[in-house]
């Protein structure tokens, strides 16, 4: 998987070396307000160490930190949709990096790959209606409102970039 870097970040394959960080991140009430909460912790650990470690061909998932020095600031990711003809994109972030654009310049990061060097043309987010902070990311990127849908048993925003 290719490292991406932007004038501030670095984005990176997830190593084993993040697996603890990531399970604070998502252990953490406020980060998973609109995923449903916290997941159980034994079987989330089980379940992001063998991502990490087989990795997931559908799934590409970055690891962001500070250019200039290593430290786990939160993930961003590709995927499969539901949706037809789409790529999903993903991000969150340990609640202490919230509200420095990290999430906006990460994303526009791992868009640009997706284009220019992957060939991907239309990507999709789902985000809940009630948060503003990613629906912010989505508008800083280019996704627009388009639409809603169910997803993990909860009703999302679809914002789409064609």
């Amino acid at each position: 998987m290719q490292m991406l870097a932007t004038p501030r970040l670095r984005l990176r394959a997830r190593s084993l070396d993040d697996l603890d960080a990531i399970l604070a991140m998502d252990a953490d009430s406020e980060v998973r307000r609109f995923m449903g909460g916290p997941p159980h912790a034994a079987a989330h650990r089980a379940e992001v160490r063998a991502n990490i470690v087989d990795g997931r061909p559908s799934h590409r998932r970055w690891a962001i930190e500070w250019r200039d020095r290593p430290g786990f600031l939160g993930q961003c990711g590709l995927g499969l949709c539901h949706l037809p003809a789409c790529t999903a994109l993903t991000w969150r972030l340990a609640r202490a990096h919230w509200g420095r654009g990290v999430a906006s310049e990460a994303v526009g990061a791992m868009l640009r790959h997706a284009r220019e060097d992957l060939g991907l043309g239309s990507f999709v987010a789902f985000i809940h209606a009630d948060n503003g902070a990613s629906r912010r990311v989505a508008d800083k990127v280019g996704l627009k409102p388009a639409g809603e849908t169910a997803l993990h048993g909860y009703r999302q925003l679809v914002y789409r970039l064609d």
